[in-house]
């Protein structure tokens, strides 16, 4: 056996197999590889437009709500934002318990926008502003007179009642 057979051990080089199943191999991990890069642009890109609404959102509520007169806050508006589109927006207004402290609900409704994604859609929000001009208002004169007359009565029973303990 020495001449004509060669030993498998000595043997140099791969065979077809083992080149095709390399090429395989690489050929899914680029594809896996590939396909990652597109999920985390999507992803990223998504965060993108996301953050961008939601800046839009408080560019929104700060315009809204900067706007002093009761009046023009219960007649509601329009806006146009740069991700969001064409936004209309109205508020509901409730007194709340403490002097000068109002509820505001506020809805924006929005067009959306093609070119960063945003669908169309409506948003809520609830907040708290203190606002010593809107008491004198017809809406709210006489609860805010009631709230008046139920502190100064506090405040004089408090006086009372130190003036006891002395």
């Amino acid at each position: 056996m020495s001449g004509g057979i060669r030993s498998f051990s000595r043997r140099r080089g791969f065979m077809l197999i083992e080149v095709l199943v390399a090429i395989a191999l690489f050929g899914l991990s680029a594809v896996y590889l590939v396909d990652g890069v597109f999920i985390a642009t999507k992803v990223v890109r998504v965060m993108k437009d996301t953050r961008e609404m939601e800046q839009d959102l408080i560019w929104v509520r700060s315009e809204v709500l900067s706007e002093p007169s009761y009046e023009k806050i219960l007649e509601g508006g329009e806006l146009t934002s740069l991700s969001m589109g064409e936004i209309k927006w109205e508020a509901e207004v409730e007194m709340t318990n403490v002097l000068d402290l109002y509820k505001v609900v506020l809805t924006i409704e929005y067009d959306g926008n093609d070119d960063y994604g945003v669908d169309p859609g409506v948003r809520e929000s609830s907040m708290y502003l203190l606002r010593t001009g809107w008491g004198g208002h017809a809406d709210f004169a006489t609860e805010r007179n009631r709230l008046l007359e139920n502190k100064r009565d506090q405040m004089r029973e408090l006086k009372d009642e130190r003036k006891r303990r002395r």
